[in-house]
Order: C-alpha cells, then structure tokens, then sequence
C-alpha cells in the first residue's frame, strides 16, 4: 500500500491550515492524503468546548469536502464518519495504515488548557502512530530545520511509530538538532540525549544530528528557546506513557509545547 497521510477535518481555521501542511508534506514524501471528516460531532472545533457543534446537510458536506480537495496537489480520498473521534480514527488506521495523523489545533488564547488539549490526548491513549498538531496561524511550509526534544532518559517506539517519523525524515532530509533542558545548577551536556534518540531508531541512518544544550527552569520554554536560537519549523516531542495516560498530560512538557509552539508539533508516544 502506497504511504498516505491521514487528516482529520471539522471545517475550521485550524483543520485548513492542518490539510494545507500535510498536502505539502506528502508532495514531499511522494504520499497521498485521506481526509477524514467526523459527522456526528465536531470535537476539534473550538465551539464545540461551549456546547455548540456545527450541523450541516449531506450536501453542504460534501461541498465543504469539495472546495477544500480542489486545490491540494497531493491525491486525495475522502472519508466521512459518524462516529466519535477515536473509533472513526482508528477504523481509518486500520484501513489505510497511515503514517502519520495530521490535526489542527484552535487558537487557544481563551480556551482553558484542559479542553485545547483533549482531543490530542485521547488520540494519543489510543493510537501508535506520530500525531502531527498544527495550530491555526502556523506557515505550512516543509521543515528545512528540525528540534527534538529529548531528556536524556533512554526510551523505546513502537514499530508504526518509527517507521512513520523517520521515513518522514528521511524525505524532508532537514537539519536535525536534540535539544538537552538542564536545570540552572546542572550541566547542560547534550551527550545522552543525543545518544538516546539515536539509539531509538527515530532516526535515518544518514542523519546528520547535532546535539544543544539549554539551561532552564521550565522544560517547556527550555525546548522552545532551542527552537529559536535554531530557527526550526519543527519540534519532535517524544509524549512518554506517563504523559498521555497519566492525569498530569496538562501540566508535562509535551502538553505545554502543543499548547505554546510557534510552530508544528510532531508527538511520537513512546512505549516506554
């Protein structure tokens, strides 16, 4: 099966910039899209987090559907479910074997924390796949600059997980940097950081990786300080299973980074 990308869409702001990004990524990887609407409820829309879900025919769907494919580059399938987020996904993945799933996220200047962040934790709990978030307002254009946010703690992916991120980077080729937050008092050496997303098998075997160091109290600006002083269009979060199935998901790094990134947020769960 030739590699696709799956997206999901709701109409809104954010779901357009998102299908606008992955059409450029899967020009890149030779892929094809799936665009996947869920009708039934429209749970990436921001209004949706005030008790309002949009409703629209059979026909002002399909037109939707329509006016959005018509300029993409990139072959396109359209799906269609009337499931709930998670079952309507994962019965796409099981049809298609994507490699990577392709959210947008509303701007979240006024939503809580907790509700912005929902719909990326349910489909972290309850995929294997990379999960690309790209916020309303981002630039869609393809990665030449690359930051990956790593602890220095070893960690493990599942097979569809590594297999999707890295033939992502192998075809973008970007630059690739691991970013090492240290606190004040600590030494910010990279070294094991650097060491543990090698040895993951995150990456291409030809990658060139450099390793920076940043010392600061907060990961999270820590990580997004590296992706200033390195120009990257995108960040690679390595989301631990204490993350995303723990209630702390709000409060940890990963969290904090779809939340605040300037710019996209490619999420990989790890399996340990």
């Amino acid at each position: 099966m030739a590699a696709c990308l799956l997206v999901l869409t709701d109409f809104t702001p954010a779901a357009d910039q998102a299908l606008t990004y992955a059409d450029k990524l899967a020009t890149k990887l030779g892929a094809s899209l799936v665009l996947l609407h869920i009708r039934r409820e429209s749970l990436l829309d921001p209004d949706a987090f005030n008790g309002y879900i949009q409703r629209m025919s059979e026909g002002e769907v399909a037109a939707a559907l329509a006016e959005r494919t018509a300029p993409l580059t990139a072959p396109t399938t359209v799906e269609a479910s009337v499931a709930g987020i998670t079952e309507a996904t994962q019965q796409a993945l099981e049809k298609y074997q994507p490699l990577l799933l392709v959210l947008g996220k509303p701007d979240s200047t006024r939503i809580p924390d907790e509700l912005v962040t929902t719909t990326s934790l349910n489909l972290l709990r309850a995929v294997s796949l990379p999960l690309l978030v790209v916020s309303v307002g981002q630039a869609a254009t393809v990665p030449t600059q690359v930051v990956v946010a790593a602890d220095g703690e070893p960690f493990q992916l599942s097979a569809p997980v590594a297999e999707g991120a890295q033939q992502l980077l192998a075809a973008l080729a970007p630059g690739i940097t691991v970013a090492y937050v240290a606190e004040p008092e600590h030494s910010d050496d990279s070294k094991p950081a650097v060491a543990s997303v090698q040895d993951s098998g995150l990456l291409p075997e030809t990658a060139l990786v450099q390793g920076y160091g940043v010392r600061c109290r907060r990961a999270s600006e820590g990580v997004l300080q590296a992706q200033l002083d390195k120009q990257a269009d995108l960040l690679v979060v390595i989301a631990r299973r204490r993350s995303f199935f723990g209630h702390m998901f709000n409060h940890s790094v990963s969290s904090q980074l779809v939340l605040h990134s300037p710019v996209p947020v490619l999420l990989l769960p790890a399996v340990t």
